[in-house]
């Protein structure tokens, strides 16, 4: 969390696509989302600009703020641990190079419990046997923090934006008191990360290798473009009505999304109730509901107020709250600590 409770705070958060900045009132809660500024991750020029527009008056160097960041090759995998074999030193190092194919000597890994996603302790392993592997490559980390001090930017901490979308999404469903599995995507453009969340926590990872740039060949083909390129401008643009072929241009992550709602399913018993896009260009929004319409659940659509407010968090005029949908869970997940209860358990 933030240093004091005296000064504002400072959020920045970075995916594929958008780079957010936001500013609080207070560095905990109770505080006013204050105000928040976009622009296209990659855009430098942009990127400057939204600094010097947000940070402090009369300030200079560096913007002081908690940091969410989404590199291409960030892991989180959720497996189950084998009690009588926790306590051998190399036995985790050997189960993420086994199982996710993961160099742990040359990654930085974070262990978490699935069920509330505090640090995992050996201790209590009797009843935390699923855990989650979570974290980046040591280079992928190194080049992150570079980049955050070159423009500008002093990270009082690095999170996974991943993360904080799913500890939100969780404290949500738990508020509402929903028991709906939910599945969570986040569509980049060579990937998609696809997970299993509930009001009892992350229940299932999935790395798909299929991205929206696997849909782009589809665009040239279904309207005979010349080339992939101006199929890409096209899809891209949302100056057309894709929606007719959408089961076409999504049908490869379809196919991978039953696989991983089926084996769910059957290992649980329980269905898939609703679908969230957290890491969706903002043009390519439909894409979120056709793909819950070919998988036949609905798309949440979250009621924030109430659980903003049960979470002393409210926005200032300059903020609209209808444009706080599902893709600012994370900026809530970077925002709040979920070790607190909310002030007000009513459901939303």
């Amino acid at each position: 969390m933030f240093l004091s409770t005296k000064s504002k705070g400072y959020l920045c958060l970075q995916d594929e696509q958008v780079t957010t900045f936001v500013r609080v009132s207070s560095q905990k809660p109770p505080l006013v989302i204050e105000e928040i500024r976009e622009c296209p991750t990659g855009d430098a020029e942009g990127q400057q600009k939204l600094i010097d527009e947000i940070r402090p008056p009369k300030s200079t160097g560096y913007l002081f703020a908690k940091c969410g960041v989404s590199p291409e090759q960030r892991f989180i995998r959720r497996t189950g641990l084998d009690p009588k074999r926790i306590k051998e030193e190399k036995y985790m190092s050997e189960l993420v190079s086994s199982q996710f194919r993961i160099d742990a000597d040359q990654s930085t890994i974070a262990i978490l419990n699935a069920s509330d996603g505090l640090d995992f302790d050996s201790a209590k392993v009797a009843t935390n046997k699923d855990v989650i592997f979570c974290g980046m490559p040591n280079s992928v980390a190194e080049t992150v923090q570079a980049n955050l001090l070159k423009n500008e930017i002093y990270p009082e901490c690095i999170e996974l934006t991943s993360l904080c979308s799913i500890a939100a999404l969780i404290d949500y469903l738990k508020f509402g008191a929903s028991n709906k599995p939910t599945l969570v995507l986040e569509l980049g453009a060579q990937s998609t990360y696809s997970y299993i969340v509930s009001s009892k926590g992350l229940e299932a990872t999935r790395p798909i290798a299929v991205g929206l740039e696997s849909m782009v060949p589809i665009v040239q083909k279904e309207l005979g473009l010349k080339d992939e390129e101006s199929a890409r401008k096209l899809f891209f643009s949302n100056t057309f009505d894709f929606t007719g072929m959408g089961a076409a241009l999504c049908k490869r992550l379809l196919k991978e999304l039953q696989s991983s709602m089926g084996f769910y399913e059957v290992q649980t018993g329980q269905s898939i109730g609703q679908l969230v896009c957290t890491v969706l260009p903002d043009k390519l929004n439909w894409l979120e509901g056709v793909i819950g319409s070919q998988l036949g659940v609905a798309v949440l659509s979250p009621e924030l107020k109430p659980w903003l407010d049960a979470r002393n968090v409210s926005v200032s005029g300059e903020v609209s709250l209808a444009k706080l949908d599902s893709r600012k869970f994370a900026l809530f997940g970077l925002l709040l600590d979920f070790n607190t209860k909310p002030s007000d358990a009513s459901p939303a």
